[in-house]
C-alpha cells in the first residue's frame, strides 16, 4: 500500500488518539484548579477535594510516566517472543507504579482497610462466622453497615478466604491490589485470542493497570470485580473459538460466581450476545448446537446455584432481587434524581475510565457509526456503547459510578489500546499513558475518593 494511502486510512485513528489527549490535558487542568467537581450538588452526591495540587504530584507523574512508557516501549516488540515473561513483568511494574501513584493520597492501605466507613466488609467478618452469614444471609445483612449490608456476600466470603493467609489490614489490602491486577493478565488473555493480537493485549494490560477509577478505590473490594467479570469473560471467549462445550459449562459455572461477587457486571451479557450471535453466524453454526451449548451454559449455573443452596441455604437469586429493590429505596431516599444522573454518570464515568481513552472511544464510535470503521474495532464500540447505555438507563446507580462501574472503565480500555496497536507506532500509545497517568497523579492527590471515618 502506498504511504499515503496507509496515512489515510489510519486518520480516524490518529485522530482520535489527538482529541483524546488535548481533551485530558483539559480535564487535568480544570481538576487542579479545583473547578470540576466529580459528582453532582443537584444529584446529592460529589467527591470533595481535599488538598491542594502540589509539585509532589508532579514529580511522581514524570518518574512513572519515565518507568511505563520506557517500559512499554522495550516489550512491545518482544511481546511476541516472550509473551508471558513480559506480562508477569508488566504486573510487577504495574504494583510499582500503583504504590508511587497512591503516595499522593494522605490515607494509608492500612487506614483505609480497616475503616468502617471506607470497607466495612473486613469488620464484619471479623464478627460474624461465615457460615452462619449464608444460612441466614437476608436478615443478618441488615445489621451490617452500608456497603455489606448492600452487596451480595461474594466480597465478604473473599476477605474470609484472603483471612486464610493474614489477617492484618495491610496485607489484606496488598492481596486484594494483587487479585485486583490479575484482572489484567486476564483481560491480556481475552484480547489477544479475541483480537488475534498479541500487541493490542498488552496494551490494553498496561491500560488497565493504570485506568483512574481502579487506581483512585484502590485497595477496595470494587477493584476486584473486573477480575471477577474477566474470569467470567474468558471460558465465554474460548467457548465462542472452540466450541467445546466444556467451555460452555465453566462459563456457566463462573457467571454464579459473578452474581455472589458482584451481578452488575451482568450487563455485559449485552455484548456477549452480540458477539455470541455474530461469530455464530460468521461461522455458520447451526442453530440447534448453538442451543444445546446455551442449555449447557444453564444448567451448569443452576447446579452451582442448586448446590450452594442445599450446602448453606443461601438463595443467590431472592438476594438479589432483594437488594435490587433497596437500591431504588435508597436512590429515592437519598433524593438521587434519575434525570440528573443520566447525563451526570456518563460524564463522572469519563473520569473513572480516564479522558483520553473515553475520547478515544467516543470519536471510534462515532466513525463506526458512519461505517467508516471495519471489524472488529466496530462491533467491539457499538457493544460497549450498547452496554453503558442500558447501564446508565437503568437507574440503577446514582452517582458513585466512579467506584461501581471499574469492571465497565477496565473494558473501555480496549479499544483505546486496540487503536493504538493499529497505528503501529510508539506515539499513540506512550501519549495515552501519559494522560492517563497525569491524571491519576492530579486526582489521587487532590480529590477525596476514599475518605476513611
Amino acid at each position: 500500500m502506498p504511504t499515503n494511502a496507509r496515512r489515510a486510512s489510519r486518520s480516524p485513528e490518529w485522530g482520535a488518539v489527538q482529541i483524546g489527549s488535548a481533551a485530558s490535558l483539559i480535564v487535568c487542568a480544570l481538576i487542579a484548579l479545583q473547578v470540576r467537581v466529580v459528582g453532582s450538588y443537584w444529584g446529592n452526591w460529589v467527591y470533595a477535594y481535599i488538598q491542594p495540587v502540589g509539585f509532589s504530584a508532579l514529580f511522581v507523574f514524570a518518574i512513572a510516566a519515565a518507568v511505563a512508557i520506557g517500559a512499554v516501549t522495550a516489550s512491545a516488540d518482544a511481546i511476541h517472543r516472550h509473551e508471558w515473561t513480559i506480562v508477569a513483568g508488566w504486573a510487577l511494574i504495574g504494583v510499582l507504579l500503583q504504590l508511587l501513584l497512591r503516595s499522593l493520597t494522605p490515607f494509608g492501605f492500612e487506614q483505609i482497610f480497616a475503616s468502617n466507613g471506607a470497607n466495612a466488609f473486613y469488620s464484619v467478618t471479623l464478627d460474624h462466622r461465615l457460615t452462619d452469614l449464608l444460612a441466614d444471609f437476608s436478615r443478618v445483612r441488615l445489621t451490617f453497615p452500608l456497603h455489606p449490608r448492600s452487596n451480595m456476600p461474594g466480597k465478604l466470603m473473599l476477605v474470609y478466604a484472603l483471612e486464610l493467609v493474614s489477617t492484618r489490614p495491610l496485607a489484606l489490602a496488598w492481596l486484594l491490589v494483587l487479585l485486583s491486577n490479575l484482572g489484567g493478565v486476564l483481560l491480556y488473555a481475552f484480547v489477544r485470542d479475541w483480537f488475534a493480537d498479541p500487541r493490542a493485549a498488552l496494551y490494553a494490560l498496561v491500560l488497565y493497570l493504570l485506568v483512574p477509577g481502579k487506581l483512585y478505590f484502590l485497595p477496595l473490594l470494587n477493584t476486584v470485580t473486573p477480575t471477577v467479570l474477566f474470569a467470567c469473560a474468558y471460558p465465554f471467549v474460548r467457548w465462542l473459538r472452540t466450541g467445546r462445550r466444556s467451555y460452555a459449562a465453566l462459563a456457566g459455572i463462573s457467571t454464579y460466581g459473578l452474581v455472589l461477587f458482584e451481578p452488575l457486571p451482568l450487563v455485559m451479557a449485552l455484548a456477549f450476545g452480540i458477539a455470541a450471535v455474530t461469530m455464530f453466524r460468521r461461522t455458520g453454526t447451526a442453530v440447534t448446537r448453538f442451543a444445546v451449548d446455551g442449555a449447557v451454559f444453564l444448567l451448569a449455573f443452576a447446579i452451582v446455584h442448586a448446590a450452594v443452596y442445599w450446602l448453606w441455604g443461601f438463595n443467590a437469586i431472592g438476594a438479589f432481587r432483594d437488594l435490587a429493590a433497596e437500591a431504588v429505596a435508597f436512590n429515592n431516599l437519598e433524593h438521587r434524581r434519575y434525570l440528573i444522573w443520566v447525563w451526570q454518570n456518563l460524564i463522572d464515568f469519563a473520569v473513572a475510565t480516564g479522558v483520553c481513552q473515553s475520547a478515544i472511544f467516543v470519536t471510534m464510535l462515532g466513525t463506526a457509526l458512519r461505517g467508516r470503521l471495519t471489524d472488529p474495532l466496530s462491533m467491539l464500540c457499538l457493544s460497549l456503547a450498547a452496554v453503558l447505555l442500558v447501564t446508565n438507563l437503568a437507574g440503577v446507580n446514582r452517582g458513585e459510578v466512579v467506584r461501581l462501574w471499574i469492571f465497565l472503565a477496565c473494558l473501555f480500555q480496549v479499544p483505546a489500546a486496540y487503536v493504538c496497536s493499529r497505528l503501529n507506532g510508539r506515539l499513540a500509545i506512550s501519549l495515552v499513558i501519559a494522560t492517563t497517568l497525569l491524571q491519576d497523579a492530579i486526582g489521587t492527590q487532590t480529590i477525596g475518593f476514599i475518605v476513611p471515618g
